[in-house]
This record gives structure tokens, C-alpha cells and sequence, in this order.
């Protein structure tokens, strides 16, 4: 009876002891955390990974419900194939340093990139190179090239210049366009200072007959 009863006391100290053992280590955690808690600092970001793919999921979601504004069609740009003016691509909507206008057309002059396309009729296009380009000299060189809209070119067209200088006065000055076999049509301008100068171009269609005028400023800057 003896023995027995010393190992049920021994069972109930060591069960004692195994508990008391726990709340000391439940409290010992607990301080822990709570330290760790008060030790960190602010949050300034999403707590979780999970949250930082959900805020940018939710940003990306954002931008497809509100795309950027489209811009405001221009008068003078040729939106669709059988509409006349400054094609739709050769627009330029950073730079002004060339600029062109089909007279007849309604609309101001056109930003134009270098290189750009305006339709003058459903089966012809002229396309504009000037050379420098920007213009940083008193000499430049524009290349007008006529083709059917596919790429073939227009050749046997009478082509003419008067330039001078927008709103100065200086001029007016004529040129005959050098002709070339392949639809290139070139004239040398010759500034006498800097500064945006109008060019006026004749181009008579060989076909028809109809002539065509295009406004074209060109902005020289040192």
C-alpha cells in the first residue's frame, strides 16, 4: 500500500510539474510576441504578400476600366483611305516644326513628321522629306514624293515653290523642282535668317491636269 501510494504522489507532482512547466512556457511566449509586437515598427506597406498582389491586381483592374482619353479628331487629317489630308499615322503630336495644309481643306495647318504622307486625291499621295531636320542651317532641301497611294510613283508632274519668310517678308522666293525618274521631286530653299518660313507648293497632277496646293511652314532653329 506504501508503494503504491508513493508513486500516486509521484504521478501527481510530476503532472504538476509538467503543467506548471506549460504556463511558464505559455507566458514566456506570450511576453514574447507581445515584446516582438511593441518592438516593430510601423507598417507602412501591405502586411502580407497576398495584399500586395491584391492592391496591384487592383491597380492594374483600374487602369483597364479608365483608358487614357482619346484625342479629338483633327480638321485636315485623312482618318480612313478615302478621305483627303495629312495621313492619320503622319501626325505629329509632340513637335511643330513642320507643318502642312492642303488649301481647300477646312482645318488649320497640320503637325506633320518628317517624312509624313498628306493624300491629295484617292490615287495620289504626296510625301514630304526635308533635309536637314530639324533645320539648323540657312540651307535646306525638301524631296516631295508622289505615288499612286501603293507605292508606285507619279512621275511626270509639274511642281513649283514660292517660299518666304512667315510674317518678315523676306522674299518671296521661286523654285522649279529637280525632277527624277522615280516620282522625287527636290528644291534647295535658301533662308537668308532663321525662323519659321512658308513654303508654297504647286503640284499639278499629270493625269488630270488638277492642281494642288499645300502650305507648308517649316521652323529653321539654330
Amino acid at each position: 500500500m506504501v508503494g503504491s501510494r508513493s508513486q500516486s504522489n509521484l504521478l501527481l507532482i510530476a503532472t504538476a510539474v509538467i503543467a506548471v512547466a506549460g504556463l511558464v512556457s505559455c507566458s514566456t511566449t506570450s511576453e514574447v510576441d507581445s515584446a516582438q509586437t511593441i518592438d516593430q515598427p510601423p507598417v507602412m506597406v501591405s502586411s502580407s504578400a497576398k495584399d500586395a498582389v491584391t492592391e496591384l491586381l487592383g491597380d492594374i483592374e483600374s487602369n483597364d476600366q479608365d483608358p487614357a482619353p482619346t484625342r479629338e479628331p483633327l480638321q485636315g487629317v485623312a482618318y480612313s483611305d478615302d478621305e483627303l489630308g495629312v495621313l492619320e499615322g503622319s501626325v505629329d503630336h509632340e513637335s511643330n516644326l513642320l507643318q502642312i495644309r492642303l488649301q481647300g481643306l477646312e482645318g488649320k495647318r497640320v503637325n506633320m513628321k518628317n517624312g509624313g504622307a498628306i493624300r491629295l486625291t484617292e490615287d495620289l499621295v504626296a510625301e514630304i522629306f526635308v533635309d536637314p531636320f530639324p533645320v539648323h542651317t540657312l540651307t535646306a532641301w525638301i524631296d516631295l514624293f508622289l505615288h499612286n497611294g501603293d507605292g508606285e510613283p507619279v512621275t511626270g508632274s509639274k511642281v513649283v515653290i514660292d517660299y518666304d519668310m512667315y510674317s518678315m517678308g523676306h522674299g518671296p522666293f521661286f523654285s522649279l523642282a529637280d525632277k527624277s525618274p522615280n516620282g522625287h521631286y527636290t528644291f534647295r530653299l535658301d533662308y537668308v535668317m532663321f525662323g519659321p518660313w512658308m513654303q508654297l507648293l504647286e503640284v499639278r497632277n499629270p493625269d488630270t491636269d488638277e492642281t494642288f496646293h499645300l502650305e507648308v511652314v517649316i521652323v529653321a532653329v539654330p
